[in-house]
């Protein structure tokens, strides 16, 4: 990426195509990855009762959660050390336990960031919400429209996104909940239960997909556009510009939403034993992907080879590592288990 971010240690003369992947990419993304836990854990307290409940979510996502912080995060952490070292000076064992060590300090000193895990974090937050209050009524509110959740949700989002740094949805960085983007997220969290609870609501999503897709490119086009201006605010219109960009932008996350949940349901798609293997391997991915890929990226920094090849080698490279120490390190061993349920090795 061209830009600056506070949680990517090193930059190597990137290029505006990354920026704007990312950019649209995660217009939908995480959102889509709420609506999924929501109506999972919706599936859940209908078919179990709810001390069964509960327990599955300590071991299968409180406890990957902790782990992951004391083993992983400092890792990543640690980036921020070794990226500091010219060239590969930093293949060094006594350098590694340093920078490891350091990754410790600047946890504690930051109030311990979460990393990649904060989707985990506020997923535990998102639950805790779900089972204390169990009312009814957002969802007799909303049951069965369409357009009120997509005007009550962008209106809120939008509002939020106000008092967020950017005019994109900010990510905590540590034990410390961002509460805007805590409600931001909330809301497809939600929107996940309601989708479960309502089939109107699901068949309406199927039947209108192509819309909502075609109306979710536009403006996160347009979203894109705006972005150029952020920060700018010397320039006349400012803040009607900034209205512009947070209104375009949560449109386009809440149409591209429900127009690929609408796409996924109305489409038969054939399950392959690759597919479901991806499917258990991709909780490991998710857990393991940031550390892998920063190693990777900070390997390739002193290679003059074009960007677009190193982020090849990143991402292929990358996935590679995470399915290979899955297979053989994970999916038939505890961790395995923890992760998804226990297996035997065909002999």
């Amino acid at each position: 990426m061209v830009s600056e971010t506070p949680i990517w240690p090193t930059n190597d003369k990137g290029s505006w195509v990354f920026d704007i992947m990312i950019f649209e990419f995660h217009l939908f993304v995480m959102e889509l990855f709420f609506v999924l836990s929501g109506y999972l854990f919706a599936m859940q307290i209908q078919k179990h009762e709810l001390k069964k409940v509960i327990i599955n979510r300590l071991r299968y996502i409180v406890l990957p959660f902790f782990i992951g912080l004391i083993i992983l995060v400092p890792f990543i952490l640690s980036i921020f050390t070794l990226s500091q070292y010219s060239g590969w000076s930093f293949f060094q064992f006594d350098i590694f336990i340093e920078a490891y060590l350091e990754g410790w300090r600047l946890g504690f000193e930051m109030f311990f960031p979460t990393g990649n895990l904060w989707y985990l974090y506020y997923l535990i937050i998102f639950y805790s919400f779900s089972l204390i209050f169990r009312s009814q009524l957002l969802n007799q509110i909303l049951y069965g429209s369409i357009s009120k959740i997509l005007i009550i949700a962008i209106i809120i989002s939008s509002a939020c996104m106000f008092f967020m740094d950017r005019w994109i949805v900010d990510a905590p960085l540590t034990f410390t909940p961002d509460t805007t983007s805590l409600i931001h997220y909330y809301l497809f969290f939600l929107i996940g239960v309601f989708i479960f609870n309502s089939p109107s609501l699901s068949k309406k999503l199927i039947h209108n997909y192509r819309s909502m897709l075609f109306s979710g490119c536009i403006m996160g086009v347009i979203s894109l556009i705006f972005q150029f201006w952020h920060g700018k605010t010397e320039i006349e219109f400012y803040y009607f510009i900034q209205v512009l960009a947070i209104f375009s932008t949560c449109s386009a996350t809440y149409f591209l939403v429900f127009g690929i949940w609408g796409f996924c349901f109305a489409k038969y798609f054939k399950i392959s034993k690759s597919f479901n293997y991806l499917t258990d391997a991709s909780y490991w991915i998710y857990l393991t992907n940031m550390p892998v890929v920063a190693m990777i990226q900070l390997i390739l920094i002193p290679l003059a080879i074009p960007i677009f090849i190193k982020f090849i080698i990143s991402f292929s490279l990358s996935l590679f590592i995470c399915l290979i120490t899955y297979e053989y390190f994970v999916r038939y061993t505890l961790v395995g288990e923890l992760l998804n349920k226990k297996r035997k090795r065909k002999s």
